[in-house]
C-alpha cells in the first residue's frame, strides 16, 4: 500500500475471496497502523492480507473512509499485536463503539472530506509540476540554453578558489557546544536542503576565532556525510546573526565580489557543479571531500547584471514552491482539525 493512497502491483489477478476489494471500499494498512495508510478505492482488484478492505451496508462509503482517518478509529487500530511488525487487530475494531449520524448527515460529511482530499490532491499535483518545471528551467539556464533578453555574451569559466578564500570549521566541538546555532543545524538538521540559509541562532558560544565566523553572503559546504549526495552540498548564508560558527563537518567560502549572492546559491546547486562534487566524494561507510578539491571545481560566471536576473528568478521560483507547500500544509491541518471536531 502506497503512502498517500493506492496499491502497487497487479490488481487484476483473482485469488481467494478475502483478497478481493471493490470500488468505493476503504482500504486500511493494518501493518504498522501508525503509518496511517488509507485509500478510497477507485477500482476493484486484489490486496494482501496486511490490508483491510472495509465496507458497510449501513454506512455511506465516503463517511466510512472519513471515519477510518479519525483519532477514534486510529486509537483502536494502534492497540496492536506484535513488536517488530505490529499489526492492528480486527477484533479490537469490531468491538469498539463509534458515533454514527443519520444517512443524510453521513453523506454530507463524506462529501466534505472527499472534496477536501480532492483539493489537497490537486495542490500536490500543482506542486509536483512546479518542481519539475523549476528543475527544467534551472538546467536550461545554467547550461546557457535559456538566456534573458538582452544577454548573449559568453560566460567565463573560473576555478572557484580563484574568486575567493575558504575557511575551515572549528574542530573538537559538539552539538551541545553550539547550542541552537548554525553549526548544530548543519550537522544534525540538514540546513543544506535549501540553497539559502537563514536560521534562528540562539545560545551561541563565544569563541575567539574570527576566521571561523560566518558572514552574510558566505557559501557553506558539507565535507563529511553518510551519503555521497550530501557531500559538498552548499547553502549561502543570508542571515544577519553574529557569532555564528561552523563545526568541523563544514567549511565556508567567502567570495571577492565576483558573484551576486543569490546567483552563487543557485549556481552551486546546478547540475554541472553537483556532478563535479559527487565525483570528488570518497569513502565507503562515510563520504568525505576536501576543501582544496572543492575550490578546484570549475564554475561559469556571466555578468553581474545577468547574475542578478538569474538569482532573482530562481528565488522567485522557490518562493512560489514554498507558498504551494504552505497551502498544502494548511489544507492538511484543516482536514485534521475537522476530523477531530466531527468524530468525537
Amino acid at each position: 500500500m502506497i503512502e498517500g493512497g493506492g496499491l502497487q502491483g497487479d490488481l487484476s489477478l483473482r485469488t481467494a475471496s478475502t483478497s478481493v476489494f471493490h470500488e468505493h471500499d476503504t482500504l486500511f494498512g493494518r501493518l504498522r497502523p501508525y503509518l496511517r495508510k488509507f485509500w478510497f478505492a477507485n477500482t476493484s482488484g486484489v490486496k494482501s492480507g496486511e490490508i483491510w478492505s472495509l465496507y458497510s451496508s449501513t454506512l455511506k462509503p465516503e463517511f466510512l473512509y472519513a471515519l477510518t482517518q479519525s483519532a477514534q478509529f486510529l486509537n483502536q487500530a494502534l492497540q496492536t499485536a506484535g513488536t517488530k511488525m505490529p499489526r492492528a487487530e480486527w477484533k479490537t475494531i469490531a468491538e469498539a463503539y463509534f458515533a454514527v449520524p443519520q444517512a443524510e448527515e453521513q453523506e454530507k460529511i463524506g462529501i466534505l472530506f472527499h472534496k477536501l482530499e480532492q483539493l489537497i490532491a490537486a495542490e500536490k499535483r500543482k506542486l509536483n509540476l512546479l518542481q519539475k518545471k523549476k528543475t527544467t528551467l534551472l538546467r536550461q539556464i545554467f547550461e546557457q540554453k535559456l538566456r534573458f533578453k538582452g544577454y548573449s555574451d559568453f560566460w567565463e569559466q573560473h576555478k572557484l578558489g580563484s574568486l575567493g578564500i575558504s575557511y575551515s570549521g572549528l574542530s573538537g566541538k559538539t552539538k551541545t557546544d553550539f547550542g541552537h546555532g548554525l553549526a548544530s543545524y548543519i550537522t544534525y538538521m540538514n540546513v543544506f536542503q535549501n540553497p539559502i540559509a537563514d536560521i534562528d541562532s540562539n545560545g551561541q558560544i563565544e569563541i575567539d576565532a574570527k576566521q571561523h565566523t560566518v558572514r552574510y553572503g558566505d557559501a557553506l559546504f558539507t565535507i563529511s556525510s553518510e551519503t555521497p549526495e550530501e557531500v559538498g552540498m552548499s547553502s549561502v548564508w543570508i542571515g544577519n546573526q553574529k557569532n555564528v560558527y561552523l563545526n568541523s563537518f563544514c567549511f565556508g567560502y567567502r567570495q571577492d565580489g565576483a558573484f551576486d549572492v543569490l546567483y552563487l546559491a543557485y549556481m552551486l546547486r546546478s547540475e554541472a557543479v553537483r556532478n563535479q562534487m559527487r565525483m570528488l566524494a570518497q569513502g565507503i561507510s562515510r563520504f568525505n571531500i576536501s576543501q582544496h578539491k572543492v575550490m578546484d571545481i570549475n564554475v561559469n560566471i556571466p555578468s553581474i547584471s545577468e547574475q542578478q536576473k538569474i538569482g532573482s528568478f530562481c528565488r522567485g521560483l522557490d518562493q512560489l514552491i514554498s507558498a504551494e507547500v504552505k497551502k498544502i500544509d494548511l489544507l492538511t491541518l484543516k482536514k485534521k482539525a475537522l476530523l477531530q471536531q466531527m468524530f468525537v
